[in-house]
């Protein structure tokens, strides 16, 4: 008897310590950007084909649903990967930024954010495997910094490059709907 209690007594101090789960990924529910606390506004699922690609988690400095006022804001966020495929291979990552960035974006705006665009897909040189995890962030004035693993691969400027990369996932046409909605905590 002592021991269940306990056992739940750690169960009850692990769950309000901050970690929401999807698919065997665990996430924070709070990170620290540049002194600046972030929360967790939602995850959820990419899958393709039925299969689970990865897990999406969405930080902003308060909750919201509204992509548009998400797009408008100002400050960070964070939007994190944690890939649960055993292999996602490169030209296949390519081809998945290609079209989120195509389908959400008008040509004068493609045509705009073309060489920041070209840079972004020359910082994915392999394949994401099961277990990596890729986070962006953007921090004004500096721009959208991406790591993989906890390295950075580059950072990207601009508030036009940011908002097109989050409309990746959060836009018109999403990579994945029901990730959307996760990530929005719907």
């Amino acid at each position: 008897m002592k021991y269940r209690l306990l056992a739940a007594l750690l169960f009850l101090q692990t769950a309000s310590a901050g970690a929401a789960e999807l698919a065997g990924v665990f996430v924070d529910d709070s990170v620290e950007l540049d002194g600046q606390t972030l929360l967790l506004n939602g995850l959820g699922l990419r899958e393709k084909l039925w299969v689970d690609v990865y897990v999406g988690s969405l930080y902003l400095p308060a909750r919201s649903d509204d992509v548009a006022e998400i797009l408008s804001r100002p400050g960070p966020w964070r939007v994190q990967l944690d890939f649960v495929y055993k292999e996602v291979a490169n030209d296949k990552l390519l081809e998945a930024w290609r079209e989120g960035f195509e389908k959400n974006q008008d040509a004068a705006t493609l045509q705009a954010l073309r060489e920041r665009i070209d840079v972004f897909y020359a910082l994915f040189t392999s394949s994401a495997l099961a277990g990596d995890r890729y986070l962006f962030d953007y921090l004004p004035p500096g721009g959208t910094r991406i790591a993989r693993n906890g390295e950075l691969l580059g950072v990207i400027p601009g508030e036009d490059f940011k908002d097109a990369l989050l409309e990746i996932w959060l836009g018109n046409y999403p990579a994945d709907k029901d990730l959307k909605k996760g990530m929005l905590g719907l």
